[in-house]
């Protein structure tokens, strides 16, 4: 029971046994469970089958059920992507152009997207699968798009659980929900990611330093917004000036412009500038968790909006940082005997030490808006996150999670807020489950857990963050 990863394996058995008109039964095992009913399932299921023939059907007659290949001519297609970060999926649709395709952001997910996905999909998967599932399905029931010139893309980054099954989930949906001639894009990051796609690929060489670029001008945008929206002068003004610098962005990443982005940048600083107390004291708190969850407000109920109208400065983790934890990754496979990882631990090293200048070119930028906080070697936050985990640790947020809390407690930040979704054990285990072990090391930490489901109240989150604030 509560398992995530089991609830793509069973969709997949599912779909499987559903193509031979044979049914499933599942059981359900946790330490409450009554073994009494648990038989009298399984005596249903025999008796079904002693009064329903089995039908047998030549397994080669039988196709998988699957979604249309995205072929050369599919090209002209308009690729749907789902929401996922504030602040963040907004330079896809820019990223996209430069890379010769048309795209469209859904828009941030809401209740009646939920409710969709609860419907059309397995409701033992985590909260983020649902919203993103139940926001495409909503966008191609509603007569807005026409189905014969539309695709869905979604991001992949190899990983465990939906981190590689978001596809073949979304796939079966389309499906059964009559959206098969509606192709399916996989953006992979992870080379284990194979999905039938010959008309989609991506200029790598073209786009990567616009890509790392983007990522380094949100999250420095981030660092402006922040700080200066519980310190401005005029209510409202940070948020417009970062609508505004969001947007002026677009046009620059699709000409793959990296300097126009830093001299946008400059003009944002002294903007900030402008409309910024910077000698208002305010309290702090750190955001960190399960990615989709941290950086999505409609799946964390907006924790941010409420903290920093409670005047709490929010210090949310750079995106551009997730991304880099495959730097010290090289090393730990080879060390611990994981894997044999394609990237060796001297290219690791190189590209470390180029993003991190990169970085610093921004963060020089930035340097007269005095409350921006630079960003952090990665091998900075995996070395601080051995003090709590063991490095092997790659499920959920991997070691990063823990590494996150550790660098906000080297750096005084001790009200830290850890956002997962609800039953996701993988964050459970590297964010709760080491909860007596990072108070060992930092007696003065004090961590507040939310999960996050489709029931998740909106009044017991608020009351908990209460609590932490008045601790």
């Amino acid at each position: 029971f509560g398992c995530g990863p089991d609830a793509f394996i069973l969709d997949e058995v599912r779909t499987i046994l559903s193509r031979f008109d044979k049914n499933l039964t599942v059981l359900k095992i946790d330490d409450v469970n009554n073994i009494g009913s648990l038989k009298l399932r399984v005596r249903s299921m025999i008796e079904s089958m002693h009064h329903s023939p089995i039908k047998q059907k030549d397994i080669n007659d039988q196709e998988p059920w699957t979604t249309k290949h995205f072929m050369a001519a599919d090209r002209q297609r308009t690729i749907l992507i789902p929401h996922f970060a504030d602040g963040y999926s907004e330079y896809l649709v820019s990223v996209f152009a430069a890379a010769g395709y048309k795209c469209e952001c859904l828009p941030m997910g809401n209740k009646n997207d939920a409710e969709e996905g609860l419907q059309d999909a397995n409701n033992d998967i985590c909260y983020p699968a649902t919203i993103v599932l139940g926001s495409i399905l909503r966008a191609l029931k509603c007569d807005k798009y026409d189905l014969n010139n539309v695709a869905i893309a979604i991001t992949q980054t190899g990983g465990q659980c939906r981190a590689s099954n978001y596809y073949s989930l979304i796939k079966n949906a389309l499906v059964q929900a009559g959206f098969a001639n509606v192709p399916m894009i996989s953006v992979g990051i992870g080379g284990n990611i194979q999905n039938s796609q010959p008309g989609f690929v991506l200029p790598v060489k073209k786009i990567w330093r616009i890509v790392m670029y983007s990522m380094l001008y949100a999250d420095s945008l981030m660092k402006l917004y922040y700080p200066a929206v519980v310190r401005e002068r005029t209510k409202g003004e940070a948020k417009r000036l970062f609508e505004h610098y969001t947007a002026a962005a677009q046009p620059i990443v699709e000409r793959c412009n990296c300097k126009g982005l830093r001299q946008l940048l400059k003009k944002a600083v002294s903007d900030f500038c402008t409309i910024t107390d910077m000698d208002k004291q305010t309290p702090c708190t750190g955001l960190v968790g399960e990615i989709y969850v941290k950086y999505n407000s409609f799946s964390n109920l907006h924790v941010s909006d409420w903290l920093i109208e409670h005047g709490v400065e929010v210090i949310p983790p750079s995106l551009i940082s997730f991304f880099m934890t495959s730097i010290p990754n090289a090393s730990i496979n080879r060390k611990l005997h994981i894997k044999d990882d394609s990237m060796s631990p001297l290219t690791a090293g190189m590209i470390n030490k180029y993003i991190m200048f990169e970085a610093h070119r921004f963060e020089r930028i930035c340097r007269p808006f005095k409350l921006f906080r630079p960003f952090t070697d990665i091998n900075e936050i995996y070395h601080l996150s051995k003090q709590v985990i063991n490095s092997a640790a790659d499920f959920g947020e991997g070691w990063f999670l823990p590494g996150e809390i550790c660098y906000l407690a080297q750096n005084g930040i001790n009200n830290v807020v850890s956002v997962q979704p609800f039953g996701c054990i993988a964050n459970h285990i590297i964010s709760k489950g080491i909860e007596k072990r990072l108070k060992s090391v930092y007696p003065n930490l004090s961590l507040l857990f939310l999960d996050f489901d489709a029931g998740t109240s909106e009044a017991n989150v608020q009351n908990r963050l209460h609590f932490m604030l008045n601790h």
